[in-house]
């Protein structure tokens, strides 16, 4: 049994997605920032992941961490993991390799195996392949020094790709944190996810959706 490391976006749902090929995956597992009560980047709270696992058919693990603490509290995560009697974490990274390396590291060093399911591939080829499959997700975060706020609550469908791919040292996927998203609907879903809007909010140089479960 795997857990597939996840924040609710696109690059770790499709990992998902794809895993379910080789692994048998059981639970959804995500570490938050409890100093926000949100998801780190992403802009919204937990409990969107907890009914994502859900309608995915999956058990979560979510777990705060303090961002002063976070090797403590990430140490804690992972103990958790071994308990719940999971084998690994599955993450979707694409080609960060010092993010890659510092959470390889610790997997392991708590005694659990580490996979990238995503590793290698290209962000255009991982990107034209969610859309294709029918996933459904909309953009939560736009970096501001990179890209224009009209971003942010898009939906990420072929005009999306057309549109991100015409922009100026972005990453399609928003590897290096242009933008983050919040996956909705798809093959792995039972249901969609119901959610509202309740405005957006600027944070230094970041523009986040107020996106909230129904």
């Amino acid at each position: 049994m795997y857990a597939i490391a996840s924040s609710g976006g696109k690059d770790s749902t499709f990992g998902l997605y794809q895993a379910k090929k080789d692994f048998y995956i059981t639970h959804l597992f995500h570490i938050y920032n409890s100093d926000t009560s949100r998801v780190r980047f992403h802009g919204y709270k937990p409990d969107l992941l907890e009914e994502q696992a859900r309608l995915m058919g999956l058990k979560s693990i979510i777990m705060p961490t303090k961002s002063d603490e976070f090797e403590k509290d990430f140490k804690i995560s992972l103990e958790e993991v071994k308990q719940q009697g999971l084998k690994g974490l599955i993450f979707g990274n694409i080609f960060l390799k010092d993010v890659r390396e510092f959470y390889e590291t610790r997997v392991k060093r708590a005694g659990l195996e580490y996979y990238d399911i995503l590793w290698g591939s290209s962000s255009e080829s991982i990107l034209q392949s969610f859309i294709q499959n029918g996933f459904k997700a909309i953009i939560t975060s736009v970096w501001l020094k990179k890209l224009n706020s009209k971003y942010l609550g898009r939906e990420i469908n072929t005009a999306f790709l057309t549109d991100i791919k015409k922009e100026k040292n972005v990453d399609i996927c928003g590897e290096n944190g242009e933008y983050h998203s919040l996956v909705y609907d798809g093959p792995c879903f039972k249901r969609p996810l119901s959610y509202k809007f309740y405005g957006n909010h600027e944070e230094m140089d970041n523009i986040f959706l107020d996106i909230r479960k129904c």
